[in-house]
């Protein structure tokens, strides 16, 4: 048996001679049936070419042994349905962020974009095109299944070297952190984020640093760091905040923000650094919860002249200098970022500023995701569907090459865990290909009897994905088998004769082997295989001649030959004609006969 994106299995293996052979030689059998068991099968080693149209699902390789299709976790979202929209809509930063922003549609607050999603390391850029983007040898890819967002994230490794070796460095062309904004007050609010996954965070691990001179100091460099220290993550701001001018106050300040709890090794965690100038107010996030604040006054309260970001002459960030671990989503804003709930303060002087809301950090999208395949033709009308088959399973974020049996979904029944992670099938069926958005869908259980309920020639089939609770699992689907009883058209009836007489043929037959036969027509025309004739006192061609084996056929021309051909028809009440292929074709020619 040939597998493919179409297999079927039918119980009639044998050739048209053999069965002929078989009814007529030994005694005439009635069980043999017209329809035959097939199935189609998509997904696993057939692909997913079927399933065309995708919402917020996407192919993952490495989990099963071929793709598997799951939820994406590029959360975009169409702002006009508020449903899950296209992967396309993410080559859009500011679309990406269309559902969750809250400031003027004209703004243009993305600084830097790293989403890693790139095949390799060496295609790695920033979808702002402000920042240059060098990359080492030693910086790697790891792939969706292990990404926090879209199709993967940077695996760094820990080795540490040279700036100029690091393993990922951006240079500022232009934007926020660039020179001009720093020596012509261009920089203002700054809102840095991105996702964590370390292997084990050790003291001096160096997530993220800054580097740049101070105009007119060479002897001292303005830095920023993001490092480990005692499992947690501490920033330093060293000469990044500069003084507003005031007399006998210091140039510069230096700053610390650090968590207040330890990281957990081998889990996303995200991250936000985030600066309101108007009120000098610095804090840091980790999981959208506020983990530690500072003011950049010197007094470390609110009040007082604010010191604000002016960044240095030539700098550059490294990311993952001394770092062991995966990052995803890296950006820059240059404004202030709220996670959900937060707002700015009612100073007049920051009441006007925007914000931009954070999305959901939750991996995957609430909302769900969901694909319809291509019509799918059955090859027959009033083809059945008898049941769904579907294998599958559920994955969790960062731990999609370490599942267990029990996250596999057992084949019958609803496809749902005790997360309630779940997929819904819907399959609906019509006789014409081009109208099946008229017909409602139905929905399914996988490995019930579906008989009487999904029939026709096309069909189509849904799905539609949900994640858990807590959105961190994504069910898959590994493969699909609809299983369907074609309505295969009966065989045509054997022995056809044709006897000529004056004006008119007689035609004799013997009966189609198939028990579901229920009637016969019979063609005629003027050209071999052509049978479009006209004038017989029964009418045009075909003739329905019911369940008759002979039929009379009046009107027709003397000396003009005739050709014949007969086909049997099913009555199984699923389509209302039903013809098969044609019998042997046969020929007469009426003549007048003189008595």
């Amino acid at each position: 048996m040939k597998r493919g994106i179409f297999r079927a299995v039918r119980p009639r293996p044998r050739s048209k001679a053999f069965i002929t052979l078989l009814f007529y030689s030994l005694l005439r059998v009635s069980s043999l049936q017209a329809e035959g068991e097939a199935v189609f099968v998509i997904g696993a080693s057939s692909g997913w070419d079927a399933a065309k149209n995708r919402v917020q699902v996407t192919e993952i390789p490495g989990l099963r042994p071929f793709p598997v299709l799951a939820l994406s976790s590029e959360q975009t979202e169409n702002p006009k349905s508020g449903a899950p929209g296209v992967s396309e809509a993410r080559q859009d930063i500011q679309a990406l962020y269309g559902a969750y922003r809250n400031y003027s549609a004209g703004e243009d607050a993305v600084d830097l974009a790293l989403s890693f999603d790139e095949p390799s390391p060496a295609a790695y850029r920033d979808t702002r095109g402000r920042y240059l983007v060098s990359v080492s040898p030693s910086l790697q890819r790891a792939d969706g299944r292990w990404a926090r967002h879209g199709a993967g994230a940077a695996l760094f490794t820990g080795v540490a070297g040279r700036e100029e070796s690091a393993p990922l460095r951006l240079s500022p062309v232009r934007g926020i952190f660039s020179s001009a904004a720093g020596s012509g007050g261009g920089m203002r609010d700054f809102s840095i984020e991105f996702w964590l996954y370390p292997n084990n965070l050790e003291n001096g691990e160096q997530i993220l640093a800054w580097t740049a001179a101070l105009p007119g100091v060479e002897e001292v460099s303005q830095r920023i760091f993001c490092e480990a220290v005692r499992n947690r993550i501490r920033w330093t701001f060293h000469h990044f905040f500069a003084s507003p001018g005031g007399r006998n106050q210091p140039s510069s300040l230096s700053i610390s923000l650090e968590t207040r709890k330890g990281l957990v090794p081998r889990t996303w965690t995200h991250h936000l650094i985030r600066y309101n100038a108007g009120t000098g107010l610095l804090e840091y996030l980790v999981n959208g919860e506020i983990e530690n604040v500072a003011y950049t006054t010197l007094s470390g309260r609110e009040g007082g002249d604010v010191y604000t970001p002016r960044p240095g002459r030539e700098g550059f960030f490294v990311l993952g200098g001394r770092y062991s671990g995966l990052m995803d989503e890296f950006r820059i804003y240059s404004t202030g970022v709220s996670s959900p709930g937060w707002t700015l303060d009612a100073n007049p002087d920051t009441a006007g500023r925007a914000s931009l809301e954070l999305p959901d950090l939750a991996k995957f999208p609430k909302s769900g995701g969901r694909f319809e395949t291509r019509t799918l033709d059955l090859g027959e009308p009033g083809s059945m569907v008898r049941s769904l088959e579907v294998s599958g399973g559920r994955f969790t974020a960062g731990q999609a090459g370490r599942q267990p049996l029990r996250n596999m979904y057992e084949g019958k029944g609803d496809f749902r865990f005790a997360d309630n992670s779940t997929v819904q099938f819907f399959l609906r069926a019509g006789e014409e290909p081009y109208h099946l958005e008229n017909i409602p869908w139905t929905p399914v259980i996988p490995g019930t009897d579906l008989s009487g309920r999904i029939q026709g020639r096309y069909i189509q089939l849904a799905s539609a994905f949900y994640p858990s609770g807590d959105c961190e699992t994504s069910p898959y689907l590994e493969e699909i088998q609809v299983v369907y009883e074609s309505n295969e058209a009966p065989y045509p009836p054997s022995l056809v004769t044709a006897r000529a007489l004056d004006g008119a043929v007689e035609l004799n037959w013997r009966s189609s082997p198939d028990s579901d036969t229920t009637g016969y027509l019979v063609y005629y025309g003027v050209s071999s295989g052509v049978y479009y004739g006209e004038g017989a006192l029964q009418g045009e061609s075909p003739i329905d001649a019911g369940r008759r084996n002979a039929l009379r056929i009046e009107g027709l021309k003397n000396g003009v030959l005739y050709f014949f051909a007969v086909a049997s028809y099913d009555g199984n009440a699923r389509t209302a004609l039903h013809p098969g292929k044609f019998s042997k074709e046969v020929t007469a020619r009426p003549l007048r006969i003189n008595e």
